[in-house]
C-alpha cells in the first residue's frame, strides 16, 4: 500500500535548523536535552503566564495523564501532551528575493519524499534512521557544549553512515532519479540493475538503495564495496554491467568512498557564522566524485567536515585541482587502540576493535576561510539560504561578491539581499 498520510521529511535535520533560531539557548546540563527519534530538545523558558510573573521549563516530561495523577481533575477533557515549542529561523527565498521567518518544521525538506511507497516500509526506515539520528546527535550536541569529542569506531561508522544516507537523502540525489538525470555511464549501470532487481522506476532504485544502506550495517556495507572494487580494478568496463549486488554499483562506490574521508570539526572565529541551503548538508569542494572536502554545517557556529584521506597520507595531488583550505584547518585525530600500542608501522585488521578511541579537537576557522565556505553555498543555491547574523551575512555576501568571478561559475547577484541587510542592520543600531 502506496503511503496515505501526508509527511514532511527534512533534508537537513531539524535539530541542526533550530540552532539557526533566536530563541534557541544551549547549557551544558544533561538535564537540559530530551533525545528522541527525530531531534534534540532543549529546554526553553518561556515568558510570563497569562500575567502572572509565573515562568516555566518546556519539555521536562509531559504531564502524566488523569488516570495516574493522585487527584486527578474532575474535568472530563481528554488530556492533551503539552505542544512542542516553536523555532523560527531567517529564510531568504532567491527566486522572488523575499525573506521571512519560517518555522522549521516546514522548511529544508519534502512533502512525502516517500511517495508510492509502501507505507509500512517508508515508517520502518524511518525509525531505523531515527536511531542513527539520535547517537550522531549526540556527538554534535557535544561539539556545541565544548565537552571532549571522543567517537568509537563503531560509533564513527555510525555517524559517517547518517552523513552519508543523509546526503543521499538530498533534494538534488532523490530528483536524479525521480528525473533521470544522470549521465551515460550511470544510465547503462542503471538499465542493468533495474533487469537485475526486477524494477520497472528509476525511483524504486533509489528507494532500495535507501533501504539496503540504512538495513545493512556499516561494516557489512564495507565487505561488499571492497568487492564492487576488486570486480572494477580486474576489469573497470565489464564490470560496470556485470556486478549484481544489492544496491546500484554507482552509489555503492560513492559510499565507500566516502566513508574513507577522516572527520574534523570546525568552529568559526568570533565574529563569523557558517550559513545552510538545500545542499549545505554535504556541500563539497572540488570535484563530486573526488573532492577535497565534504561539509555539514550543523549550527551557525560549527561544522563537521570530512577531509579527502588524501591529506593524510600526503597523495592529495593525485586529486584534480587545488583546495581553497589550508593545513592548519584539518587535524588527524589521536587515536586510543583497544588492544593496546600498534605493534608495527601499520595498522593491521587484526589490531582493529570497535572499541578503538579517536579523540577529535575543535580546529578555529579564520573569518576569510568561514565566508570561502559560505560562498560555496551561495553559489550552488537552489532555493533558500538560511543565515542567524545579519552583520555576518553581510559579510559573506561582500566576500563572495570579491571572488566569484575568480572562483565561481555563477556569479549570483544578492543586491537586493545585501541592502535588506544593511537597512537591518541600520535600525539595530538605532534602536
Amino acid at each position: 500500500m502506496a503511503q496515505t498520510r501526508s509527511q514532511f521529511h527534512h533534508y537537513i535535520p531539524r535539530f541542526i535548523l533550530k540552532t539557526f533560531a533566536d530563541n534557541f539557548t544551549l547549557t551544558t546540563s544533561d538535564t537540559d536535552f530530551i533525545a528522541d527519534t527525530s531531534s534534540v530538545y532543549p529546554n526553553v523558558r518561556q515568558g510570563s503566564n497569562k500575567g502572572k510573573g509565573k515562568r516555566r521549563k518546556r519539555h521536562q516530561g509531559a504531564p502524566r495523564p488523569p488516570s495516574e495523577q493522585s487527584n486527578p481533575p474532575k474535568a472530563s477533557k481528554p488530556f492533551k501532551p503539552p505542544r512542542y515549542f516553536s523555532y523560527n529561523i531567517n529564510v531568504y527565498r532567491v527566486m522572488d528575493h523575499s525573506s521571512e521567518l519560517n518555522d522549521i518544521s516546514r522548511v529544508y525538506g519534502l512533502e512525502d519524499m516517500y511517495r508510492d511507497i509502501n507505507e509500512d516500509d517508508c515508517m520502518k526506515l524511518e525509525k531505523l534512521l531515527s536511531k542513527l539520528e539520535s547517537s550522531s546527535s549526540m556527538f554534535i550536541r557535544k561539539i556545541w557544549t565544548g565537552e571532549d569529542l571522543s567517537l568509537t569506531r563503531a560509533q564513527l561508522a555510525d555517524m559517517k553512515k547518517f552523513l552519508c544516507i543523509m546526503m543521499y537523502r538530498s533534494e538534488t540525489r532523490r530528483s536524479q532519479y525521480y528525473d533521470g538525470t544522470f549521465d551515460m555511464t550511470a544510465k547503462i549501470t542503471l538499465v542493468k540493475h533495474m533487469k537485475n532487481k526486477k524494477f520497472e522506476r528509476l525511483q524504486d532504485v533509489w528507494f532500495d538503495n535507501l533501504k539496503w544502506i540504512i538495513e545493512t550495517p556499516a561494516d557489512d556495507i564495507l565487505d561488499e564495496w571492497s568487492r564492487a572494487v576488486n570486480m572494477v580494478q580486474e576489469d573497470p568496463i565489464s564490470s560496470l554491467t556485470k556486478y549484481m549486488g544489492p544496491i546500484h554499483l554507482l552509489e555503492l562506490l560513492d559510499y565507500g568512498h566516502t566513508v574513507q574521508f577522516y572527520v574534523c570539526v570546525w568552529e568559526a572565529e568570533e565574529g563569523s557564522e557558517f550559513i545552510i541551503s538545500e545542499g549545505s548538508f554535504g556541500a563539497y569542494e572540488g570535484t563530486s566524485g573526488n573532492p577535497f572536502h565534504i561539509f555539514f554545517i550543523v549550527s551557525p557556529r560549527y561544522a563537521i567536515v570530512l577531509a579527502n584521506r588524501g591529506f593524510m597520507w600526503d597523495e592529495i595531488d593525485a586529486v584534480p585541482g587545488k583546495t581553497w583550505f589550508g593545513d592548519h584547518l584539518r587535524a588527524i585525530p589521536e587515536t586510543i587502540y583497544k588492544k593496546g600500542p600498534l605493534p608495527g608501522d601499520f595498522l593491521t585488521e587484526d589490531h582493529m576493535s570497535p572499541d578503538d578511541l579517536f579523540k577529535y579537537r575543535r580546529i578555529i576557522v579564520p573569518k576569510k576561510d568561514v565566508y570561502t565556505l559560505n560562498s560555496i553555498s551561495l553559489d550552488a543555491r537552489r532555493k533558500s539560504l538560511t543565515y542567524k547574523s545579519s552583520a555576518c551575512m553581510y559579510k559573506s555576501l561582500r566576500y563572495y561578491d570579491k571572488i566569484k568571478k575568480e572562483k565561481f561559475s555563477n556569479h549570483y547577484d544578492y543586491t537586493i539581499l545585501r541592502r535588506k541587510l544593511f537597512a537591518d542592520m541600520n535600525r539595530t543600531h538605532a534602536s
